[in-house]
């Protein structure tokens, strides 16, 4: 078992069982291990490892290691049958695979349904079960060319794993039918349909006997009270709070603020608790129309008072992101114990999605703020990037740190809460890896082509490209602030 640094607070811990048939037992039992001995550290499920985050750098590891190591494998649940999920095998990989297998198309579902499999780990997108293990002529890699949208209900089969995917998505995995009655995620529900451990199995279903399926989607409840309606509104622009921390585990990102200290400034200047929403506002400008009385700061400005229908635009800044508060916080449901917008999951927010015109964003009451004293303002970020190496330098040279550290990059355009992608020198690359492995907000992924992507506060859970660097929290604050094109250069992080 290989312990691997993965940022400031956090352990990958490969456990040296990729290979083992038990493989997925053994990685949960280690899981509950370590949940039993750390109950305030986010453990995660990967494929034969683990990711062990949000702990203290300076805690000695070395007994509860040994401890994981000893642990034996989790016993089957064979006492609980499998979940059955009807499939309307009609995929249009399917003709694809039974050419490159030699079998035909029910050979190779008849493959697909007389087996069980095991939710190893969740990820890629928020309700998304790696479920495996998936062998014989289904043991297929990922598509050459991973699809630009795959329909939502999609059940496709890569890399030794099988799945469905929750929504409309890219995708490269082979589609073999789709599940029409089954939602991995819905926005009302508080966890995933599918969780770590469990057992499913496919059956096969003539779609015509299935009749009207309709799945009732909460809407978002009309509040009362003083509100700030939406007037126009930059595409990404999005209600959040600090975020959903220790929740990696459910297949859901921390979500919360790309700049964290704006975020808390505008909230601090209007006495609002820690925890309170606010919008956050990239790259483009908000205008908002006050419905009564309220008062709202920017960035944590001095508190302006909105009289009844009084505007007040919020245009670009020098900084890339900007923060809108409202004295008492801009009150949203709240889902896993958090009002941040994740659109992956259609949760939190309005309806899961970004703000758009017309929105009516309802302010909470203004008794739960505190008075006002001092000035608050977002405090200046390093010129340089700080970085914590990354736990796949082995995978792809030692020689990528001296280029991060030397060279100059750009903010590339293609970017957002997920991630974002930096242009400049090419980085060397080896590939995919060959499991999928959980990730943490600021990694900084190789992609094939040699390209950096640094994942944001709606990043993945898992990942499949060689994790080379960690942006320490500050930095990336840092990078949160910059526009496209502006540059960047980086640094090791003093210990």
């Amino acid at each position: 078992m290989k312990a691997l640094p993965f940022g400031s607070d956090a352990l990958l811990l490969d456990l040296g069982i990729a290979h083992l048939p038990d493989r997925a037992a053994r990685t949960l039992a280690a899981v509950k291990a370590l949940r039993s001995a750390l109950p305030s550290a986010d453990v995660v499920a990967g494929s034969g490892a683990l990711l062990l985050a949000g702990i203290d750098p300076s805690l000695d590891l070395a007994p509860l290691l040994a401890a994981v190591q000893q642990a034996p494998p989790a016993p089957a649940e064979d006492e609980a049958p499998p979940l059955v999920l009807p499939v309307v095998y009609d995929g249009e990989d399917l003709p694809a695979l039974a050419a490159l297998t030699g079998l035909d198309a029910a050979e190779l579902v008849n493959f697909h349904t007389q087996n069980i499999y095991t939710v190893e780990l969740l990820g890629f997108l928020p309700g998304f079960a790696y479920l495996g293990p998936v062998g014989g002529p289904l043991a297929v890699p990922r598509r050459a060319t991973p699809r630009a949208a795959v329909p939502a209900g999609s059940v496709a089969v890569a890399g030794g794993f099988t799945g469905v995917y929750p929504q409309r998505s890219p995708g490269g995995w082979h589609l073999l039918g789709r599940a029409p009655t089954f939602r991995p995620y819905l926005p009302g529900r508080d966890e995933p349909a599918l969780r770590p451990g469990q057992r499913v199995r496919f059956e096969a279903i003539d779609e015509r006997a299935l009749g009207e399926i309709l799945v009732k989607e909460p809407a978002p409840a009309a509040g009362r009270g003083a509100a700030l309606v939406v007037r126009q509104a930059p595409a990404c622009a999005t209600v959040q709070d600090r975020g959903r921390a220790g929740k990696l585990g459910l297949g859901l990102p921390p979500s919360g603020p790309l700049d964290r200290q704006t975020f808390d400034a505008a909230n601090g200047a209007l006495g609002n608790a820690a925890e309170a929403a606010a919008v956050e506002i990239p790259q483009g400008s908000l205008e908002v129309e006050a419905e009564g009385e309220l008062w709202v700061s920017v960035d944590g400005e001095p508190p302006v008072r909105l009289a009844d229908g009084e505007r007040l635009r919020v245009p670009p800044g020098a900084h890339a992101v900007r923060y809108l508060a409202v004295r008492g916080g801009v009150e949203v449901p709240r889902f896993q114990g958090s009002r941040s917008t994740l659109p992956s999951a259609r949760l939190g927010g309005l309806g899961g999605r970004a703000l758009r015109r017309g929105d009516r964003l309802q302010a909470g009451s203004e008794e739960a703020a505190r008075p006002v004293t001092g000035v608050f303002t977002a405090e200046p970020v390093p010129e340089r990037l700080s970085l914590e190496p990354g736990p796949h330098l082995d995978q792809v040279g030692p020689e990528v740190l001296d280029i991060l550290l030397r060279e100059e990059f750009r903010v590339s355009r293609l970017g957002d809460r997920v991630g974002v992608r930096l242009e400049g020198p090419r980085l060397p690359a080896r590939g995919r890896l060959e499991r999928p492995v959980p990730m943490v907000r600021g990694a900084m992924e190789v992609t094939p082509d040699g390209g950096a992507i640094v994942l944001g506060p709606d990043h993945p859970v898992t990942g499949g490209y060689p994790v080379v660097a960690v942006l320490t929290p500050l930095a990336q604050i840092a990078l949160a602030r910059r526009w496209p094109g502006q540059t960047v250069r980086f640094a090791m992080a003093r210990r």
